[in-house]
């Protein structure tokens, strides 16, 4: 019996996109924005869900929506996280007037189930 590290679809597995959730407090210190705004260009991942974690998560599904819309893609699902406090974030003056009821793709309003 022989084994091959290519499966039937002819696709290396080292070849294919890594799937991906990413929980992230996005919308106060940068580093999370910086971070997503790298993985939605990485072919390497197969970005899933992002679900937003901490504080105001529901300003927070906006600024991820807001994200995904701007860079086309919208295919990527929203899960809103619990939210622990209604604290302002510090990237909120780019959100302008933007509504989650206007985002084109998938919003999960539990994001944790």
């Amino acid at each position: 019996m022989t084994f091959s590290s290519t499966p039937p679809d002819g696709v290396p597995v080292a070849h294919r996109p890594v799937p991906l959730i990413v929980d992230t407090d996005l919308g106060d210190d940068i580093d999370d924005t910086w971070a997503l705004a790298m993985l939605l260009e990485r072919p390497e991942v197969d970005l899933r869900l992002i679900v937003t974690a901490a504080d105001d998560t529901a300003t927070k599904a906006r600024l991820a929506a807001k994200m995904l819309e701007a860079v086309g893609r919208t295919d990527v699902p929203i899960g809103i996280g619990v939210p622990t406090s209604r604290e302002p974030i510090n990237q909120g003056r780019w959100l302008g007037d933007y509504r989650l009821d206007g985002y084109r793709g998938t919003v999960c309003e539990d994001g944790v189930e």
